[in-house]
């Protein structure tokens, strides 16, 4: 085998080794992560417009886990359970410098996934975002608001596809008396 015969081999075969796995990515990302049962029927979610702009007297502050230097408020008047099983609520963020950010968002516990659908506007007006997409709540080490909302207050109490448990009135409960954290230490007995 020649010199250029080799060099045109090795190039082939580092192709094939590029080429198969970067196959089986565009094909992950081309299927859906979240699959249905066959006899269940697939996710259609509700098409709902805003609710009203929050009043501060309907805010409970719950606090994260992790580094912040925010304060993060779930409106309690707008909080809902949808019959698509989402989680639907107005999140206000307030900065040390007192700045608030307020979002009506939602949230599948069954999939762990967060949308945003509107953004309110420094005159108090919402925008919503036609281009909302249900993205994975993952942990963050600052600011990792969306995973401790999800974690310990809206999915804690049963939002799921098979149980019956998970009501607003549930989570405005839970948001009002937090579950305290349990700070024993695992002692093993010999």
């Amino acid at each position: 085998m020649s010199a250029t015969q080799a060099w045109g081999l090795a190039a082939f075969c580092l192709g094939l080794m590029f080429a198969a796995p970067a196959d089986a990515v565009r094909k992950r990302e081309q299927e859906s992560p979240i699959t249905n049962a066959p006899d269940e029927p697939a996710f259609k979610e509700l098409d709902l417009a805003p609710p009203a702009f929050p009043r501060d007297k309907d805010l409970i502050e719950f606090t994260i886990k992790g580094r912040t230097q925010n304060r993060y408020f779930v409106d309690t008047s707008t909080l809902s359970v949808d019959a698509d099983k989402v989680v639907r609520f107005v999140l206000e963020v307030r900065t040390p410098t007192g700045v608030r950010n307020v979002t009506y968002s939602g949230v599948r516990c069954e999939t762990l996934e967060w949308k945003d659908y509107a953004f309110a506007s420094p005159e108090r007006v919402w925008r919503e975002d036609a281009q909302a997409d249900w993205r994975f709540v993952e942990t963050k080490n600052l600011n990792n608001y969306k995973r401790s909302l999800v974690d310990e207050f809206l999915c804690l109490s049963g939002v799921r596809k098979s149980s019956t448990r998970g009501s607003a009135k549930t989570i405005v409960r839970l948001l009002k008396n937090p579950p305290e954290p349990d700070n024993r230490t695992l002692r093993i007995l010999r």
